[in-house]
């Protein structure tokens, strides 16, 4: 798999203002296409849904199998933000969630952008982006449509702005099976701990 969280996820962070802004290469397309290590395969919604820790942040998801974390950072306005990105295939599939760190930064201000920083990096369209709150967190949710490689597809996303971190949470497969999408989507967004 690779990039759709960081970029958006950090780009919000420093309130650049147009969705080209927030397009990176190195992990943005995270959940939307494949490639990339997975550590297991599950079978579906139905498959062991293993609870996934961001040791440094605490927070805590369910993922449908293990996986292992990857790290990246970005340098904006001469700051650089950790991020660690943890991500597994369901089939056809993909499920995400990773944490950035942004200590001293407005996390509330990165959630809007960091959805339209998704579609940004899949060439998408928004259909849905809409403020929410999580377990008190301020939160933004949006659905992406997008064409990878010939198959339509759609990509479901979460973001979370807990103090000091912003969460990603993202679903997405093919659209002909958005039903899946949406159930993998859910049991990943019911399983946030954030500490």
């Amino acid at each position: 798999m690779t990039a759709i969280l960081t970029g958006a996820a950090i780009a919000g962070a420093t309130a650049v203002s147009t969705p080209q802004d927030f397009t990176r290469t190195s992990s943005l397309r995270l959940a939307a296409t494949a490639g990339g290590p997975v550590t297991s395969q599950p079978r579906g919604i139905a498959a062991q849904w293993v609870k996934t820790t961001d040791a440094p942040s605490g927070i805590t998801v369910k993922l449908p199998g293990r996986t292992k974390v990857e790290h990246d950072s970005i340098t904006m306005s001469g700051k650089t933000f950790q991020i660690r990105m943890y991500k597994v295939s369901a089939g056809k599939n993909k499920v995400a969630f990773q944490v950035t760190d942004m200590h001293g930064a407005d996390t509330k201000a990165a959630l809007d952008p960091a959805v339209r920083g998704v579609a940004a990096s899949t060439n998408g369209t928004v259909s849905r982006n809409h403020p929410l709150e999580v377990a008190g967190h301020p939160a933004r949710e949006g659905r992406i449509t997008f064409d990878d490689n010939g198959v339509p597809s759609v990509v479901l996303v979460r973001y979370v702005a807990a103090t000091d971190h912003l969460v990603g949470l993202v679903a997405s497969g093919p659209a002909a099976d958005e039903k899946g999408v949406k159930q993998l989507y859910q049991q990943l967004t019911g399983s946030l701990h954030i500490p």
